[in-house]
């Protein structure tokens, strides 16, 4: 009873001392467990005879290494249970951080596009204003010339008809032409018959001759002057007759002039009103633009920070992905330092069957390569050449047909006798795994999931995991990872060497257990 208060009394010191210099809580476990056995141990000695003291240091120093053990396994199922889950949380931060800068982009071309908008807008309604403006002068430029229009198709009708009245009056002279020229042919007529009948009366009718050749000669220059006014009077008939059929043409014109301006005046009035509608529409839509820029602009600030606060957590989880990944090295290294105990749990009965896989592996390539069966340069080329139409991709190498031949009778054993292990054989140093099982061997179907559990061999592990397998060079690797499916699994390897040389690990794969 003293032993065990004075026990509980050291414990709780030191779990105290600990606490104070807030040590992380798996070295906490780690150290107290220590602590029990070894003062356990020391106030049991004084009682026990010194060869029982040896066997129970012996046994205590077991059940120690066995309980660290144990602790340090479940660090590691929890670790891997924490990695799986930050690396899912990673996975949809880093999808989350994508979307909010896509977001933000696209808030950022939106705000952009909005200014673009809002000057496009300003210059729009600037250009609305002053064809509003032209249109306006336009139109009084156009209800001008209608109204010089009218005043000259007025003009014009005025000219047609003194025209008109001046082709009447030629007429009319034409007519007095017509008499006067019958009243010279009759003055001539008498003329003639007067020189007749002077010619008849000899001397005395002499002077009567004479008269009568001046009538006739009068009578002849009014036929002449008749005549030309005649002339002139055709000319100036056939002029006018010209004047109003141009007077006509050019009043149609007229005519035609007046309809078309007034129609412009309406496309204008219409032009002037529908600019004055897109002018106030315009104006709207601006006030519109600029309220959803200010709006815009709130969002684009909380996406930007949301960006910015995405992008912290993401660079937080990446911290905290590193702890969680060094917690993990660390519960290696102290599987490592088990090794000085005898233990006899599930971890250091596979490490001893790593191990021993691994020299066994090592001695058949020396002997192989001594027997000319393989050189060592085919054995260390890690040159591989793609099998074609595989996916998942496989890959063969120099040294893979003869690992096809000699490691499954190593591998197949390690899993016919341990049920417990789920798969055993040897990677090289980039992950290779160039003889897989037998169960995960099977031929491909072109059915990808199908062939990714089932056809592993001649693949290319180069996952965070699989990659330290084969590049490890301590006496044994144990890592702890989580499958997608849940379950939480060990991974141990050990190194195989070839005279001397590094050329990869031989793993084993098993379901973990506190």
């Amino acid at each position: 009873m003293k032993n065990s208060i004075i026990q509980l009394f050291v414990v709780a010191f030191i779990l105290i001392v600990l606490g104070v210099l807030a040590t992380p809580w798996w070295v906490v476990a780690i150290v107290a467990a220590i602590a029990s056995g070894m003062s356990s141990y020391f106030l049991q000695a004084a009682d026990t005879p010194e060869q029982a003291v040896v066997q129970q240091e012996d046994n205590r120093m077991t059940r120690t290494g066995e309980l660290i053990s144990n602790s340090a396994s479940r660090i590691a199922i929890g670790g891997a249970t924490v990695s799986h889950f930050l690396d899912k949380l990673s996975a949809m931060f880093k999808q989350q951080v994508a979307s909010v800068q896509e977001i933000a982009s696209r808030i950022e071309r939106i705000e952009s596009g909005n200014r673009e908008l809002i000057d496009y807008a300003g210059q729009a309604e600037q250009t609305i204003q002053v064809s509003d403006e032209k249109t306006q002068k336009s139109r009084a430029l156009l209800a001008q010339l209608l109204s010089q229009q009218v005043t000259l198709s007025q003009q014009i009708n005025d000219s047609k008809e003194m025209l008109m009245s001046l082709r009447t009056s030629a007429e009319s002279i034409g007519s007095i032409t017509t008499t006067i020229n019958q009243l010279a042919d009759q003055t001539n007529m008498l003329a003639l018959n007067a020189a007749i009948e002077a010619a008849r009366a000899g001397d005395q009718g002499r002077g009567f001759a004479v008269v009568a050749d001046e009538v006739r000669d009068l009578a002849k220059k009014t036929t002449d002057a008749t005549q030309g006014i005649d002339n002139v009077l055709n000319e100036i008939n056939k002029n006018s007759q010209n004047s109003v059929k141009a007077i006509e043409r050019v009043a149609a014109a007229g005519e035609e002039m007046s309809h078309i301006i007034n129609e412009s005046s309406s496309l204008v009035e219409a032009a002037s009103e529908a600019s004055t509608l897109a002018a106030n529409t315009m104006s709207m839509m601006k006030d519109t633009v600029n309220e959803y820029g200010e709006a815009n602009q709130g969002i684009s600030v909380n996406a930007l920070q949301l960006r910015e606060n995405t992008i912290h957590l993401e660079s937080e989880l990446s911290d905290v992905s590193e702890k969680v990944l060094s917690l993990s090295h660390q519960t290696e290294d102290i599987f490592r330092q088990l090794q000085i105990f005898e233990l006899h749990n599930r971890n250091a009965q596979v490490q001893r069957i790593a191990k021993d896989a691994a020299k066994k592996i090592g001695e058949l390539f020396e002997q192989a390569i001594a027997a000319g069966k393989i050189s060592e340069r085919d054995l260390f080329d890690f040159n591989y050449k793609p099998v074609p139409n595989t996916k998942p991709q496989k890959y063969t190498s120099r040294f893979d047909a003869f690992t096809d031949q000699q490691l499954p009778a190593i591998q197949e054993p390690i899993l016919s006798n341990n049920d417990f292990i789920i798969y055993a054989g040897a990677v090289d140093i980039n992950g290779y795994f160039p003889t897989h099982n037998k169960k995960f061997s099977h031929p491909m179907t072109g059915n990808y999931e199908v062939d990714l559990a089932k056809s592993r061999t001649k693949r290319i592990f180069n996952d965070y995991t699989g990659s330290r397998c084969g590049k490890s060079t301590e006496t044994f690797l144990l890592q702890t990872y989580k499958r997608d499916t849940g379950e939480v699994m060990h991974d141990l390897s050990a190194p195989i060497y070839v005279n001397n040389r590094h050329w990869g690990g031989f793993r084993i794969g098993y379901q973990a257990s506190a």
